[in-house]
């Protein structure tokens, strides 16, 4: 068996600092901490093995969209950890069919063993069974527990938005948490004198783009650098370039910014779902708007005009315009998404970025054409499904002679079992030859020694053919690669299809030198077999 390597996994949401004092201390991250460790400790198995410690501080249980726990999950698949370890399973996820999953196929296949503390679960107490009826019942528990917190913790929010109070976890542009008063904003002086330089320039008949430009040339920091330099600890704008500038988008968006009156405002948007990450937005007439509850840096009148000054765009409830790449093209240069344009032999990408700002790195005038980016996605798709089908032709074969390899390891580790214990009555006897005086000390350590040698290399095969094992156990019991699903849908599709790209590309960014650089899905199982394909035309 290999040598443990365990994984500590700590989690604490949001909500669980928001139900009360005792529930914040027995799920804080340094409880947790001290608590797997502890038990680590007193571990026989366990104490000593080497530690490494993964933390999502602020993140929901409902999915596994956690920087730390992919961290996790990919160091699992690589072997350099085998042993996961969380408090209780509310850590890891609160979804009990997810869970459920990672229990009974995702850490099998992987060869980790999973502990659950709290719970007093030890997957190695449920190799070759199920985990039984107790693990489901409690992974339903938590789930309806996680959504009966949110639905709880959703409504004290909507009633403190009713009563003025802000709720938000960052605070608009020009202002700060206020130092002593709690869910109350005051101005930030630094910040807010920007976001009063924008209205004076609007009210004075400035455009959006040319607010913009006056900003760039003037070298103004824009709302997401300044976050990052007052708050260098947070996540947040953590994938913007330093060297991005003010946008139009961000003009309009302080524009439109009615808490600068003094008022609070909530209840904008929310989520479509629990598990969901996407939001919806609300009509205005479904705010929560409450006058007068911090100081304003422009006045109700001053809003007003500049909101008559404004050139809005006309809502239409023509169908959304869909096409393959929507909303993953992004400029290499500044990471922003690129804009989509209508040319004279079809549609291109632009950036838009060194429009209002001369400090920007982008070329303004480099055009993309839609139908060349496609085709390069489309190749690398069909490529990819390629190079699966020869990887699943290889397994396939392989898999007709699993099984007798199976049978032929488990018979040698039979056989070398048997060994050991032929090795080790030898022992027994060699002890009992010398005590009697029937061989001298001499002959009796060299005998010795020599039995040692062979225990140890014969105990060394037993190790390497429960490994190969266990290998083949886990390829047998492999949950189904997702790839295959989608080489059945996609093999022989011709035509990229915003579907198809939804399914393999998570990004893709353009070059100056109009190099595609394509961020994928299934990055695990995509780039092994890039990579694979580039060995083999290096050799």
């Amino acid at each position: 068996m290999n040598e443990p390597k365990v994984a500590i996994y700590i989690r604490l949401s949001l909500a669980d600092e928001d139900t009360g004092y005792r529930k914040m201390e027995s799920d804080s991250v340094q409880h947790q901490r001290m608590l797997i460790n502890d038990w680590l400790d007193r571990h026989p198995q366990l104490k000593d093995a080497p530690r490494e410690e993964f933390v999502d501080d602020g993140y929901t249980g409902t999915n596994t969209n956690r920087p730390a726990f992919q961290a996790m999950m990919k160091k699992l698949r690589t072997g350099e950890l085998n042993v996961a370890v969380t408090k209780d399973f509310s850590r890891a996820m609160r979804d009990y069919t997810e869970m459920g999953n990672y229990l009974e196929c995702v850490f099998p296949f992987l060869g980790v063993r999973y502990i659950s503390i709290n719970d007093g679960y030890d997957s190695d107490d449920y190799k070759g069974t199920t985990s039984g009826m107790d693990v489901v019942l409690r992974n339903i528990v938590y789930a309806s527990y996680s959504k009966d917190l949110s639905i709880k913790t959703t409504t004290a929010k909507y009633q403190m938005m009713k009563q003025g109070k802000f709720v938000g976890s960052t605070t608009p542009y020009g202002y700060t948490f206020h130092p002593t008063i709690r869910n109350k904003l005051a101005v930030d002086e630094e910040a807010a004198a920007v976001v009063r330089r924008v209205f004076d320039m609007a009210l004075a008949g400035k455009t959006t783009g040319e607010i913009a430009r006056k900003l760039n040339e003037e070298k103004i920091v824009t709302p997401g650098v300044y976050y990052r330099q007052k708050h260098p600890e947070s996540r947040r704008f953590q994938k913007r370039n330093d060297e991005n500038g003010w946008t139009i988008a961000a003009i309009h968006g302080i524009l439109n910014q009615y808490e600068y009156t003094g008022a609070t405002v909530g209840h904008k948007r929310s989520k479509v779902s629990l598990t969901s990450k996407k939001t919806v937005p609300h009509d205005r007439e479904d705010w929560f708007v409450v006058e007068g509850m911090h100081d304003a840096i422009v006045s109700k009148e001053e809003f007003e005009r500049v909101q008559g000054l404004l050139t809005h765009r006309p809502y239409t409830k023509k169908g959304k315009i869909t096409y393959p790449l929507q909303k993953i093209v992004r400029c290499s240069e500044c990471r922003r998404l690129m804009s989509r344009r209508k040319g004279a032999d079809g549609y291109y990408y632009i950036c838009n970025n060194s429009t209002h700002d001369p400090n920007a790195t982008c070329d303004g005038s480099k055009h993309f054409e839609e139908s060349d980016i496609e085709r390069i996605v489309l190749n690398a798709i069909q490529h990819i499904l390629t190079l699966y089908r020869k990887q699943a032709d290889k397994e396939s074969s392989l898999r007709l002679t699993r099984k007798e390899r199976m049978e032929d390891c488990t018979a040698e580790i039979s056989r070398l079992q048997q060994t050991l214990e032929r090795y080790q009555r030898e022992q027994l006897r060699l002890y009992e030859d010398y005590i009697s005086d029937a061989m001298t000390r001499e002959s009796y350590l060299k005998r010795k020694g020599k039995l040692a040698g062979e225990i140890k290399m014969t105990e060394e095969q037993v190790s390497e053919q429960e490994k190969l094992l266990l290998s083949l156990e886990s390829q047998a019991n492999a949950q189904e690669n997702p790839m295959k699903a989608l080489e059945a849908a996609y093999t022989g599709v011709d035509a990229l299809t915003a579907e198809m790209v939804q399914a393999f590309v998570q990004e893709l960014y353009l070059y100056p030198d109009s190099q595609v650089e394509i961020v994928w899905k299934f990055k695990d199982l995509i780039e092994p077999l890039l990579a694979e394909s580039q060995e083999e035309r290096d050799g």
